[in-house]
């Protein structure tokens, strides 16, 4: 961990007017993404409907979970889930998602996605039916890449993940983000081909250190 700081003091939780912003900032972070290549081919689409992705993670992720960035001007965010509220309910959707947000999605083309959705959340389920943490979503704006704030938001949460003695769940769809994610103690536990797509989910686990 270095001179990492583990004070959650020195990140900027965020709440429901913080959302749009951040969402923009994933937008940047995720442009290419395999999902949302998939769930969105066109680069314009692909722009424009991943905001509305992250704003429907965000909003659920910043009412029955905690949503950070780096400072307020937002270089990187990150969300966390406990295992309590994970899968996302329909009911709890509805609680903490605009509706337009999510009609917006819905109407956009991001049924595509819900098929590989379920898959993965399928997987998580099967794979870490314990209590731990669930590392959401993380991105850094492309301009403020290689400077740190990824890990300026994962070690201080860790810090205190290990502290309440609890495992770290993620999942990615991108090989390249494996390698940066065993550098902060997460191994794959499952690797699995979503069917009907050319999808892979790699599955990851970081126990208490």
């Amino acid at each position: 961990m270095g001179n990492m700081s583990t004070d959650l003091k020195n990140l900027v939780q965020l709440n429901k007017s913080d959302i749009k912003p951040a969402a923009e900032v994933l937008t940047l972070a995720f442009q290419n993404y395999p999902l949302l290549q998939y769930g969105f081919p066109g680069k314009p689409e692909r722009e424009k409907m991943s905001s509305y992705f992250f704003q429907y993670v965000l909003s659920y992720c910043a009412r029955y979970g905690e949503v950070y960035a780096t400072s307020p001007n937002l270089e990187g965010v990150v969300a966390w889930l406990t295992s309590d509220y994970f899968p996302m309910t329909f009911w709890k959707l509805i609680r903490s998602v605009s509706p337009s947000v999510m009609f917006a999605f819905v109407r956009g083309g991001g049924v595509k996605m819900k098929h590989a959705g379920d898959y993965v959340d399928a997987r998580h389920k099967h794979v870490a039916p314990f209590k731990h943490w669930f590392l959401q979503t993380i991105g850094v704006a492309p301009q403020f890449q290689g400077k740190g704030y990824a890990s300026k938001l994962i070690w201080v949460m860790l810090a205190r993940i290990d502290k309440e003695g609890l495992p770290c769940y993620l999942e990615t769809m991108d090989e390249i983000n494996v390698r940066l994610y065993e550098h902060f103690g997460f191994r794959v536990i499952d690797k699995s081909a979503i069917p009907k797509t050319k999808l892979t989910n790699w599955a990851m686990l970081r126990e208490v250190q």
